[in-house]
């Protein structure tokens, strides 16, 4: 929580924490707070869950903040609210604008592979990320990185940021319209997308693991049930594997062709099972020549 500890180690007052409601997880279906949600209870912070614009809107009233700062909230901001605090509403977003506006623009940075990306600090209007730009600083995207990696970068990055932006709005400083070329958006991923096509080649197979394996988890079919894949890699082992999705036990791995090279699926979870290895799933399935995952 960088922005939050930011605010709380500057002269600034935080009034409020605003969070989505709670939802349902787990075998359970147990309401459950978002992560923000259950930090900021824990440490005593007053916490609105609204549901809709009037429960919003209510709270703001009552809290009466001069300046709103959002990151990842999921939600649009309705218009009416949007003037409400004295000094708007400021968003954290995690690309460089206007490339990758939208709600998954680090899952996209990396599915399309791209080598950098980065953090803006916008005052919200009525757009989709839209708004004109305090502040962006670039970040370099490695080649082992995956969502939750750079997540964790640019939230550090952006708690470290800002409070400049907060006293750069203090001193009347205005915010810059972002440019109208190289707009591409970044919509919400479903799981479906999260499915492997073995059709692809290795690169991007690995760009999908690296954006979506943990959420909302990488998987494939085999023999009709679904297996939520883990950890894939290339490998160089000599093999017999033909056509795309076909799959072979070598040497201890499980091996599985693509378009253009030959992958391992070293961890997996089976329908109904435990995580296991590629290895241990094979020698389970008694693999046949010629056996796929679809």
């Amino acid at each position: 929580m960088p922005i939050i500890e930011a605010i709380l180690a500057s002269d600034h007052t935080l009034a409020s924490v605003i969070s989505t409601p709670d939802s349902k997880s787990g075998r359970g279906q147990v309401e459950t707070p978002t992560p923000l949600a259950a930090w900021s209870e824990e440490r005593g912070y007053l916490v609105a869950k609204p549901f809709d614009t009037p429960s919003l809107n209510q709270h703001l009233l009552a809290a009466q903040p001069q300046l709103i700062i959002t990151a990842s909230y999921g939600r649009m901001i309705p218009v009416e609210v949007l003037h409400g605090p004295r000094f708007g509403w400021l968003n954290v977003h995690f690309s460089l604008l206007p490339r990758w506006r939208g709600a998954a623009p680090v899952q996209w940075a990396l599915l399309e592979g791209d080598s950098i990306t980065g953090i803006s600090i916008f005052k919200l209007d009525k757009g989709m990320d839209t708004g004109p730009i305090y502040m962006q600083e670039e970040v370099e995207i490695l080649s082992s990185d995956t969502t939750e990696d750079l997540l964790e970068r640019m939230s550090e990055l952006a708690g470290n940021r800002i409070m400049d932006v907060v006293e750069r709005i203090r001193k009347g400083e205005k915010p810059v319209a972002q440019s109208t070329a190289g707009i591409t958006m970044a919509p919400k991923i479903s799981k479906e997308m999260a499915k492997i096509d073995w059709r692809e080649g290795a690169d991007s197979i690995l760009r999908k693991v690296r954006a979506l394996g943990d959420r909302p988890g990488v998987w494939s079919t085999y023999k009709g049930e679904r297996v939520a894949l883990h950890v894939i890699k290339e490998s160089l082992l000599p093999n017999s594997l033909g056509k795309s999705g076909e799959v072979e036990l070598v040497e201890g791995e499980l091996l599985i062709r693509c378009s253009d090279s030959v992958l391992t699926i070293a961890e997996l979870t089976p329908a109904g099972k435990k995580r296991m290895s590629g290895g241990d799933f094979a020698r389970g399935a008694r693999l046949e020549p010629g056996e796929r995952f679809e």
